[in-house]
């Protein structure tokens, strides 16, 4: 009797050891697999499938804060940026803290030519996780743009304190540092050679002096 009641223990411990230990999706299997077909048809380009698989998932799933920024995307793709606005409006609702919602809500404010809103997405996306090189990416993208480029390289070098092989970094700062170069204007540009010519010169003029006096 006493060997029955502890396989009874035995039995509801693996139990319970069993549902605490294995993860449970919050998501149906069928939007999962509706929301994995919307991707597979995001990369062959085929946008207006892929939003009809998102939303299939987000049917099913209302609160599948993944699909309805893929659907975002999708969407901003296809050049619906308006309406890829309002999709991302919906995630960052359902998922305030989510980086990649606020980092594809900055590609959608680029595509609205909303560069400030754009840099804040961005900025939100890292003030979230500071270890993103893709937010941080993105903030030195920006910045280049609006020609704040120390900032932008700062933010690039960011970017390679993380993760040195981020895709296109070394060439998005090398364009950054060029235009940086190329707008400074000339008498700042060449001050370290004119301080020297004036400190040559300086030099020769009282050595010159020097010389005459003792003449």
């Amino acid at each position: 009797m006493k060997s029955a009641i502890l396989d009874n223990w035995a039995i509801f411990i693996l139990i319970l050891f069993s549902c605490t230990c294995i993860p449970v999706s919050a998501y149906s299997a069928g939007a999962i697999q509706a929301y994995q077909q919307g991707n597979t048809y995001l990369e062959a380009k085929n946008y207006s499938q892929a939003v009809l698989a998102y939303d299939y998932a987000i049917t099913v799933n209302p609160d599948y804060f993944e699909a309805w920024n893929a659907k975002a995307d999708a969407l901003n793709r296809a050049g619906n940026y308006t309406g890829a606005l309002a999709v991302s409006d919906q995630v960052i609702t359902l998922k305030p803290d989510y980086v990649k919602g606020w980092i594809n809500r900055g590609f959608i404010l680029y595509n609205l030519g909303r560069y400030d809103d754009e840099l804040k997405a961005y900025q939100t996306a890292v003030s979230i996780d500071p270890s993103s090189p893709e937010g941080w990416f993105n903030i030195g993208y920006s910045l280049a743009g609006m020609k704040r480029y120390d900032e932008a390289i700062a933010a690039f070098d960011k970017v390679q304190a993380l993760d040195p092989a981020f895709p296109n970094l070394a060439a998005n700062r090398r364009i950054a540092v060029q235009n940086r170069d190329a707008a400074m204007p000339f008498y700042l540009r060449y001050i370290p050679v004119l301080a020297g010519v004036v400190v040559i010169a300086g030099g020769a003029a009282v050595w010159y002096f020097a010389v005459r006096k003792k003449q």
